[in-house]
């Protein structure tokens, strides 16, 4: 019986364990939320506020820390202060840390790395998260982006096309790929991704509008080449 009761107890300990563990993520989730809306309306005071809140609360939440970094870049380049962008760096590489698949925080990286003049880091860094997770479209996305910032849309177009065979739903990928065959004048191929890209999510207003445009020049173009003829 004492066995039994020691069992119960421990049960017992481990699910009030978990409730609170749970209780302490919701909590941090919606200081996360909370302080969203205050970086998108310019509060980075509130919102630093907000994420430091939610830090405190799950300290093993990689959302936390990369908002938190999001707001002190933001800061950082509003004011010039190196130290605030230094700190955001950090908490980037915190948040990967936490979630080694986190896409925002890899992201932000990578954009920090390049706007303060280490381009080859941000390629190694896009470049090891797709040797350690070669079956995600995520880091082909980010790798395209960086190469497409360069002006190489010829590896853009590989990769992302990648990306859209390893995960053919992937409206990133799709939107992307779209936008840089665009860009390279093949009107037909990025209606294609376009149209598939709305068809799967049809909530992006601005994937809509290239839709249209497209269709526009590609219809004006087959009238003027019928008024040739």
């Amino acid at each position: 019986m004492q066995t039994l009761n020691r069992i119960h107890i421990g049960f017992l300990a481990i699910l009030m364990l978990i409730s609170a563990n749970a209780g302490c993520q919701f909590a941090a989730n919606r200081q996360n939320s909370i302080g969203r809306q205050a970086y998108e309306s310019g509060q980075l005071a509130q919102a630093v506020d907000r994420f430091q809140r939610a830090l405190n609360l799950d300290p093993n939440n990689s959302d936390a820390y990369y908002n938190l970094g999001s707001s002190y870049y933001q800061m950082g380049k509003q004011a010039n202060n190196s130290q605030w962008i230094t700190q955001a760096e950090q908490l980037f590489r915190q948040s990967i840390d936490m979630n080694d698949q986190n896409v925002n925080a890899h992201r932000a990286l990578a954009a920090l790395l390049i706007e303060t003049d280490r381009q080859q880091y941000a390629f190694d860094l896009v470049d090891d998260w797709r040797k350690r997770y070669p079956y995600s479209a995520e880091p082909l996305i980010e790798i395209a982006r960086l190469y497409q910032e360069y002006g190489d849309n010829r590896r853009a177009t590989d990769f992302l096309s990648d990306a859209v065979r390893l995960d053919s739903q992937n409206t990133r990928a799709l939107k992307a790929l779209g936008h840089v065959r665009e860009a390279q004048g093949q009107l037909n191929l990025a209606l294609e991704n376009y149209s598939r890209a709305y068809q799967l999510d049809n909530r992006q207003i601005d994937v809509a509008q290239r839709i249209q445009d497209i269709s526009t020049r590609l219809a004006t173009q087959q009238l003027q080449n019928q008024q040739l003829r």
